[in-house]
């Protein structure tokens, strides 16, 4: 693969066929969100040299060509009806939100899905009267105690902690993002101020 091609996942058994784009765990995420210490995802790329050379790849592609690799983005998730952010990794800084809108904005016909603990960087790019376009779903991921500050009521994804059951209101995950999608429910569907459940994992 060309050091300036950034990586797009096809999908996963998680996912789906879903195409994704991803960054290192950690290194672009919350360090004061709980799984921070605990993360699959950099598990996972720990496992797998060729992922996580993947994940890095795509981070510095970011960093030093901006330009390029939200180009690259834009045309992958333009030839798909859904595309997902971050399998692994999170937002980055104020630049990236822009840039997720902008992109979204221009591919009306493709819905676009994020799960995000840097919720200080959504919520100061709404204090600041951004708007999210509604083929955008961004979720704000709370982790049993931990709670990311939600005062513009954005949907939410609760992860439900081994020995815990979710709160009778809340919709559950059903495991398989591609399912959802064609189903037209779960989280590409959850609405501002309702709460879907994932389980531990």
């Amino acid at each position: 693969m060309k050091n300036n091609q950034v990586s797009i996942s096809h999908g996963n058994i998680k996912i789906g066929a879903i195409p994704s784009v991803s960054l290192p765990a950690c290194t672009t995420c919350n360090p004061d969100a709980p799984c921070f210490k605990k993360c699959y995802a950099l598990r996972m790329a720990r496992r797998y040299k060729s992922v996580s050379e993947a994940y890095a790849r795509n981070l510095d592609i970011l960093i030093n060509d901006p330009v390029s690799y939200w180009l690259q983005v834009k045309a992958a998730a333009s030839m798909a009806r859904f595309f997902r952010y971050h399998v692994s990794g999170d937002i980055l800084n104020r630049d990236y939100i822009n840039n997720m809108v902008k992109t979204a904005e221009e591919l009306p016909n493709t819905n676009f899905l994020a799960f995000t603990k840097q919720y200080h960087i959504v919520n100061e790019y709404l204090n600041d009267g951004g708007t999210i376009p509604g083929n955008l779903k961004i979720l704000f991921s709370n982790w049993g105690e931990w709670k990311c500050e939600n005062p513009h009521g954005l949907p939410v994804c609760e992860v439900v902690l081994k020995g815990n059951e979710p709160a009778p209101d809340w919709k559950i995950c059903g495991g398989n993002c591609t399912e959802c999608a064609c189903r037209g429910v779960g989280c590409w569907e959850v609405k501002n101020g309702e709460t879907i459940a994932i389980y531990e994992h």
